[in-house]
């Protein structure tokens, strides 16, 4: 029972509401028992005050489809910005292991001149050349300077 009668009271203010939204005159009334009365007629009754009730939408926002289309250019702007900033961080890190792998082959190559006897290289016929003792220091020289110039922020 109580369903069905709030069933109808929930039906009778949708047909209201509707009827409102589609009225061009909407009056609003309270009656002598305090209930609160809206209708497209005013009331019969002449002890009651009606007023009518400014129904008229309101203007759509001027603000809100720009401030909306700037929101969205700004959540773009700054996906783009994060993803050129990660594939940067990418390229240095990539530079970085590069330079470290520079770095620790100059190095190697240092610690090679350093506690070798005699060193040589190998030319495209496959002969050996011996490096004179002069052309070493150079070398080693050239290294270290290498190493300090490069290698110093590199991390080893």
């Amino acid at each position: 029972m109580h369903l069905r009668v709030s069933l109808l009271i929930v039906a009778a203010l949708a047909a209201t509401a509707w009827s409102i939204a589609h009225a061009d005159e909407v009056y609003r009334w309270v009656d002598q028992d305090g209930y609160v009365h809206y209708s497209q007629t005013p009331p019969a009754a002449t002890g009651v005050n009606a007023r009518k009730v400014d129904i008229t939408p309101l203007a759509p926002d001027p603000v809100s489809p720009q401030y909306q289309s700037d929101l969205a250019q700004f959540v773009q702007q700054k996906n783009t910005d994060e993803q050129a900033a990660e594939k940067q961080a990418a390229q240095d890190e990539q530079k970085k292991a590069r330079i470290h792998k520079a770095c620790d082959a100059r190095r190697a190559q240092l610690q090679l001149l350093r506690q070798s006897g005699r060193v040589f290289t190998v030319d495209a016929q496959g002969e050996r050349k011996y490096i004179a003792d002069p052309d070493r220091a150079q070398q080693e020289q050239q290294l270290q300077d290498e190493i300090g110039e490069y290698c110093s922020g590199d991390g080893a």
